[in-house]
């Protein structure tokens, strides 16, 4: 619960309340709520449990803090709140009350802080390194499963603190995610783009790079490849502050010059949203313009069960006078 006067309350069960304080400025309240477990520090005499807590009541005990002497607006992420939730929170505070704050959020977190880009520079700079071993150990006859298997050691060696691993690598013709792979064995010529990276104290990472598999495939994949870099390269060359994203998103859609080739967005924010791309998009109607202290991925994607799967992906932050490039995509399909 944040008020008007910028005043924080949080509110978290007991099981989560010791976490909860390690990481949270001292400023913020902390309520907690008893859970099903017990915890003889939070123990007294008398005392029940629930089987499972009522959800509900979170809600009740964040309204205790909300100012009652005036009208109050409340804002709730309505892309992630449960229906039974809205209707209580209805109940509670009237349906007149409500407006969906997702947008206000998103642009809270758009400029980061000194130690976000920090975080987020560490962790783009491990996916890259995880890829970059993945591909160096991907050869013929290794299956999907076995690669995917492999990522994910690799990010724990890199990141010991991660808090989670992100996969949704793609092999060969198949152009859905593998987030269950198969035990299907690569051939000589396959195309595999590894997408993903480790997270760290709770901010996202999210790289992607493409490699033939044996360093070798079709002239017509190499063609392919070769067009996205124009495309990736114009790009990192003209992004600044100051510079419109659609502008970026025309110019890039030129520089790669595919026919048919119709994409919607180049490149996303980056943060610690549920989702793992915020807005703003690099696309053809964002008229937003890049400004210091933005952390962004820029991508040039093209999925094909014919031609493979490629895409060009790189994170950055927006400086004064340019851009940082926090990881270096590679030109090409081979190591």
């Amino acid at each position: 619960m944040v008020t008007a006067d910028g005043r924080v309350t949080l509110v978290c069960s007991e099981f989560e309340k010791m976490a909860t304080q390690e990481i949270c400025d001292p400023s913020v309240h902390i309520e907690a709520y008893p859970v099903w477990i017990y915890i003889e520090d939070y123990a007294f005499e008398g005392m029940t449990r629930e089987v499972q807590p009522d959800l509900n009541r979170t809600f009740r005990m964040a309204a205790e803090f909300t100012p009652r002497e005036r009208p109050v607006c409340v804002g709730i992420q309505s892309r992630w709140i449960t229906y039974d939730a809205c209707c209580f929170l209805r109940e509670l505070f009237g349906s007149e009350q409500f407006t969906d704050c997702s947008g206000l959020l998103a642009e809270a977190r758009l400029i980061k802080t000194p130690r976000e880009i920090d975080v987020l520079r560490h962790n783009a700079k491990l996916a890259e390194l995880a890829i970059y071993k993945t591909m160096k150990a991907t050869v013929p006859g290794m299956t999907h499963a076995g690669l995917h298997a492999y990522f994910h050691r690799a990010c724990l060696e890199l990141a010991p603190d991660l808090t989670a691993v992100s996969q949704s690598h793609t092999f060969g013709s198949r152009i859905a995610p593998a987030w269950m792979p198969r035990e299907t064995p690569l051939m000589r010529g396959d195309i595999v783009r590894l997408d993903g990276g480790p997270y760290t104290n709770g901010y996202k990472s999210d790289l992607e790079q493409a490699d033939a598999v044996g360093n070798y495939t079709l002239p017509e994949r190499e063609e392919l490849y070769a067009a996205l870099w124009r495309g990736y390269e114009w790009g990192i060359r003209h992004i600044g502050p100051g510079v419109r994203m659609c502008d970026i998103f025309r110019g890039v859609e030129q520089a790669i010059g595919m026919r048919d080739y119709v994409h919607g967005h180049f490149g996303h924010s980056i943060s610690c949203g549920i989702s793992g791309e915020e807005a703003p998009f690099i696309a053809p109607e964002e008229t937003r313009v890049f400004e210091p202290g933005m952390v962004m991925c820029f991508e040039t994607p093209f999925y094909s069960s014919r031609r493979h799967t490629c895409n060009i992906e790189d994170t950055f932050v927006v400086t004064e006078n340019g851009i940082e490039l926090f990881s270096h995509a590679s030109p090409s399909l081979y190591i």
